[in-house]
């Protein structure tokens, strides 16, 4: 299943692009993170891996990712390298006529959670993700220059 979070934000590019790359602030603006730093960092950054401390539904979880794509200033694509998931996560930065769009689309392998209806899914979903993507634009828009004046 895909679910694809897309926002207007009141920043420049090289804003929310920053604040994206910067693994060690993520847990600035994803509630459940703790840490977030590099475990193998590639020149190109494609095949560099992370590893995320997580403490999700009380569980504590170290959960290891690597970089399938990395077009700077534009997109950041992930693969879980844990088992069951493997969830494919993209962060996406767009300049329109509007402004900045950022976009967080996540394909999660599910397997037999897939039974369930999809609205139950996508409830759940949203309850988590949604908070992060707003945290995401608070962020970017109190500290960009664009809103400082």
């Amino acid at each position: 299943m895909t679910f694809e979070y897309t926002n207007p934000v009141k920043c420049t590019k090289q804003e929310a692009w920053n604040l994206i790359a910067d693994l060690e602030r993520r847990p600035d603006w994803i509630h459940f993170q703790e840490k977030c730093y590099w475990t193998d960092k590639k020149p190109g950054m494609v095949g560099s891996r992370y590893q995320e401390k997580e403490v999700f539904l009380g569980f504590p979880l170290n959960v290891n990712y690597e970089i399938t794509v990395w077009k700077e200033f534009e997109q950041v694509s992930s693969i879980c390298l844990m088992p069951p998931f493997h969830q494919t996560v993209d962060v996406i930065v767009k300049e329109n006529a509007s402004g900045v769009v950022c976009s967080l689309i996540i394909d999660l392998k599910i397997g037999v959670l897939g039974l369930l209806p999809k609205s139950i899914i996508k409830r759940q979903v949203d309850n988590l993700v949604q908070p992060l993507v707003d945290q995401f634009i608070k962020i970017l828009e109190t500290e960009s220059v664009l809103n400082k004046k």
